[in-house]
């Protein structure tokens, strides 16, 4: 898990403890005394959205969330493309409009309901796939795959007002460690910018709390494979942390 969240979220690991880091490994360890509940079931599309299968409904449906979007999480992007036998793919690593989108019913306009200590109760990755084959304008999507779960593993996240620190604990080790410590901003109420100097070379996730009160974080990644005239391939793939506050 250690590894999947440095990636996932660009952020600089931070070695060592100070006092405050071992009074928050204290009150882990006490939170840790009460099991997770591990009868909560949130499907894999829990609260994901996608375009309508249909023409020009999907179209449409997915141009909705670039009014989202914001000058600041746009200068975040950067994408890799290349031409395999005249399919075109493109790669974008921390993706802020894959065709699967956090629900909008979990926007939260209040920043002060992300601030407290949070416990993870999911670590997952997903894939979603839609694809449309452009003579026909036929849609067609994929079942969704779970491509790793590492729940088990005890993970906290402390949010104040401008800092989001992680600790984790993998399973079968024996203390928690500061895995990232990071300035934040919230965007549109959608989205969370996380970064060290510069905005611009920041990590950005979707963001929200459900109707249960769990905060949701999503890491997408976004593959785009296109051959001219023939198809169009979107591959979502998602590493999605859910929380639970307990302080």
């Amino acid at each position: 898990m250690t590894n999947h969240i440095i990636k996932i979220l660009l952020l600089l690991a931070l070695p060592g403890y100070s006092i405050d880091a071992f009074a928050q490994e204290k009150d882990f360890e006490q939170f840790t005394k009460t099991p997770k509940d591990t009868t909560i079931n949130l499907p894999l599309d829990h609260k994901i959205l996608r375009p309508r299968l249909e023409y020009p409904n999907w179209d449409r449906d997915f141009d909705v969330y670039y009014n989202f979007l914001t000058p600041t999480i746009r200068k975040t992007q950067a994408s890799l493309s290349y031409n395999d036998k005249g399919v075109i793919t493109t790669v974008t690593t921390n993706s802020i409009i894959p065709h699967a989108q956090l629900d909008t019913t979990t926007t939260v306009n209040d920043p002060e309901k992300f601030i407290g200590t949070w416990r993870m109760i999911k670590f997952r990755s997903m894939r979603f796939n839609d694809s449309v084959y452009i003579p026909t304008k036929t849609y067609y999507r994929l079942p969704d795959v779970l491509l790793e779960d590492k729940s088990n593993d005890e993970a906290f996240a402390v949010i104040s007002e401008d800092h989001f620190k992680l600790y984790a604990k993998e399973t079968g080790k024996a203390s928690f460690k500061k895995m990232m410590s990071a300035k934040y901003k919230i965007e549109n109420s959608r989205f969370i910018l996380m970064y060290k100097l510069a905005k611009a070379g920041g990590g950005v996730s979707q963001i929200g709390i459900d109707e249960k009160d769990y905060l949701i974080l999503n890491y997408p990644k976004v593959i785009e494979n296109v051959k001219k005239g023939e198809y169009f391939s979107y591959y979502a793939i998602i590493e999605q942390y859910i929380f639970e506050k307990v302080k």
